[in-house]
């Protein structure tokens, strides 16, 4: 378990295994039971507590000696979810089936299992300050729970929900490392959305604590003591899936992505953090390959030619290779925002208020949807139309009304409102900005270039207010904020900032810092200089040195030669776009679609006839195929290109060029299409 969150759950299954892999004929509960003083009533534990005493005044190399003891109060626990009815009286009860003693022994139990409590704190604290080496500790307490919280936290996840909340980890967009986004009661609210109508293999106990009823002392308790779990599981997540093998591969998650005026749905797959830039995964129901590179906005591409279809939107998707482990996970509802990079609209986890979303829902489920939107969005703006897929209604321009509050949202009627209710977010995030002068640390911005906040949120909470304090210079201001504008990012660039570093906190919240320029100059900072693009009425496009009075965007760092990204003009009239490179790279684009405020307010011949696509880095050849013809295009802009070197297995790449061998002339070319008939020999 090192570097991985630990949970010591045991079971009768799990005992058995242990027995007969250990050659043990002792149970258990015997070997514990032998151990406990039950003709001392007051020193039940008294024999392990002195054990433990000596353990934490020595080296305390090994494990704590109260390990046999917890895991039999684990047991208990197990027994316990199992039955799904979790209370004091109901555990004590079963640790004393677990010991084989009546009613007298387990008062004894129940009178002194604080000593066990404290044993559990022990642990708790041993594996924390290995720093991870003997795993993450998941051991949590409650303020209700106060004693057999701990074992409780053991025993409600089993090694399948292991496994499915890792792959719904990625789903979701939880990043490695960044825990502050999704606290325990966030997880339990999302899982709760998502198992509605299908348990999705997680476990009975698991499910039953999800669907508890709201109110109530034992529900609370239920929730609080998953909650806290789910808080380690995240806050030590590493990005891979769980699950036995050689090595750990990274889960992440399928995306959907609408392009074409939502008219067009395609599969794409999101570059997992620390997963390499290239790899291979299978489809296994169809027996077919994808080759995943290039993460571009942090997007795979290769999955152009997977089909959507919707039996997979309804019951999932799922692509595995020996790295990387995708997984779509079926909703009735599907949420789309604009992709920065592409501006396509991709498929998120959640609602994210603040900005136009595209909705992509199942028939069966569009009347439930609409009488949700009647009563939280404005329905002026909406417009709705078949989707891409049979059985699938597209709804775009889904946004909240502005004077929509969050008790409104909690209040909404149907199933479905809750998933437009905003996460609960801690923490303060930074959303774009005009970022400078990396080398002096992150959170550097130009002055009107402050980048949006994203203030903490918490739609359950009973305050109508958010109180943010912003500190410089030795100074503070306070500012309130209704809590219905924390559902929205901040435009904090609207803000009067002089130059200097500020200090942004909220109650309980933590704390973030940015620093404000008005400009960087030379000598200013490390790395600064004074290159710029001159800019009079309209920027000029080449960087040159510049006087400090000269009006001109500058830049922080000046590379030792400025050149632009290499682009390719294609005719609007190309169906089909293939880039070729020297090594067996292979690379299917679309052309960019052209934006819908474009398309209302101007002529149609103003669009042109043409479209400006950029080239990576490596790529040699673009073969254009239209309905008349095929041409093939150097990209090579005069350079001399080495020889191509394909592997034997690019044998798809090898077929692309060959199918337009007779379409490109020169000996560069030439080259090329011997190395294809080579590869395909």
């Amino acid at each position: 378990m090192a570097g991985h969150a630990a949970v010591f759950y045991v079971d009768e299954r799990t005992e058995s295994s242990l027995m007969r892999r250990n050659g043990l004929v002792v149970g258990l509960a015997n070997a514990v039971s032998d151990e406990l003083y039950w003709g001392r009533p007051g020193e039940v534990f008294a024999r392990l507590e002195w054990r433990c005493r000596q353990w934490v005044y020595g080296c305390r190399e090994d494990a704590p000696p109260s390990l046999p003891l917890l895991a039999a109060s684990v047991l208990a626990a197990s027994k316990m979810a199992s039955d799904s009815d979790i209370s004091s009286s109901n555990y004590y009860k079963r640790l004393a089936d677990v010991f084989g003693v009546g009613d007298y022994k387990q008062g004894i139990l129940r009178a002194h299992f604080k000593s066990v409590a404290d044993m559990w704190g022990e642990l708790d604290t041993w594996l924390e300050a290995q720093g991870g080496e003997r795993g993450y500790s998941t051991i949590s307490g409650d303020s209700h729970l106060t004693r057999i919280g701990y074992p409780m936290s053991q025993a409600l996840l089993r090694e399948q929900d292991r496994r499915i909340l890792t792959t719904f980890f990625a789903a979701m967009g939880v990043r490695p490392g960044s825990p502050e986004e999704y606290p325990g009661q966030e997880i339990i609210r999302l899982l709760r959305l998502w198992t509605s109508r299908n348990p999705h293999g997680l476990s009975r106990p698991l499910l039953s604590v999800l669907r508890a009823a709201d109110s109530g002392a034992e529900a609370t308790d239920k929730r609080a003591v998953l909650g806290k779990l789910l808080e380690r599981l995240v806050e030590h997540w590493d990005g891979t899936l769980y699950e036995d093998g050689p090595r750990a591969r990274r889960a992440s998650a399928l995306r959907l992505v609408l392009s074409g005026r939502a008219r067009q749905l395609r599969w794409a797959a999101e570059a997992a953090q620390g997963a390499s830039a290239s790899t291979t995964v299978r489809y296994e129901a169809a027996s077919v390959d994808y080759r995943l590179a290039d993460p571009y906005g942090g997007l795979y591409r290769g999955l152009e030619e997977l089909d959507v279809t919707a039996d997979q939107l309804r019951h999932g998707l799922i692509l595995e290779g020996n790295d990387l482990y995708l997984e779509w996970l079926p909703q009735p509802l599907v949420f789309f925002t604009e992709d920065e990079y592409s501006g396509d609209f991709v498929s998120v986890g959640t609602f994210i208020p603040g900005e136009p979303h595209i909705l992509l829902v199942q028939n069966s489920e569009i009347a439930e949807v609409r009488s949700v939107l009647d009563e939280i969005a404005d329905n002026a703006r909406i417009v709705e139309r078949n989707g891409p897929v049979a059985g699938w209604t597209i709804i775009k321009n889904v946004d909240l009304k502005i004077e929509v509050t969050p008790a409104a949202l909690l209040k909404g009627g149907g199933s479905h409102a809750a998933h437009f209710v905003p996460s609960t977010r801690r923490g303060i995030r930074f959303i774009g900005g005009l970022g400078i002068g990396r080398d002096l640390g992150p959170h550097h911005y130009l002055q009107r270039g402050v980048p949006d906040w994203l203030l903490p949120r918490d739609v359950s909470r009973d305050e109508t207010v958010l109180r943010v304090t912003l500190s410089s210079n030795g100074q503070s201001d306070s500012h309130g904020f209704p809590l219905q504008e924390t559902l929205r990012p901040f435009p904090a660039r609207l803000m009067p900032f002089a130059d200097g570093t500020y200090q942004i906190s909220t109650p309980d919240q933590g704390k973030s810092t940015f620093t404000v320029s008005s400009a960087l100059w030379e000598k200013q900072a490390p790395s600064t200089g004074s290159i710029g693009h001159r800019c009079d009425a309209s920027a000029e496009s080449e960087a040159k040195p510049l006087d400090p009075e000269v009006s001109a965007i500058r830049g922080a760092e000046a590379p030792e030669k400025l050149t632009l990204p290499r682009t390719l003009l294609v005719p609007r009239s190309v169906k089909e776009l293939v880039l070729i490179g020297g090594h067996g790279e292979l690379l299917s684009l679309d052309l960019p679609d052209i934006p819908e405020w474009i398309s209302e307010f101007l002529p149609g011949h103003a669009h042109g006839y043409y479209a400006e696509v950029t080239i990576p880095e490596g790529y040699v050849w673009a073969i254009q195929r239209s309905r008349q013809r095929t041409t093939v295009k150097s990209l090579a802009n005069g350079e001399q290109k080495s020889d191509p070197t394909p592997t034997a297995d690019d044998t798809e790449w090898a077929e692309t060029v060959l199918s337009a061998a007779s379409a490109g002339s020169g000996p560069l070319w030439a080259t090329y299409v011997t190395a294809a008939r080579e590869v395909l020999k």
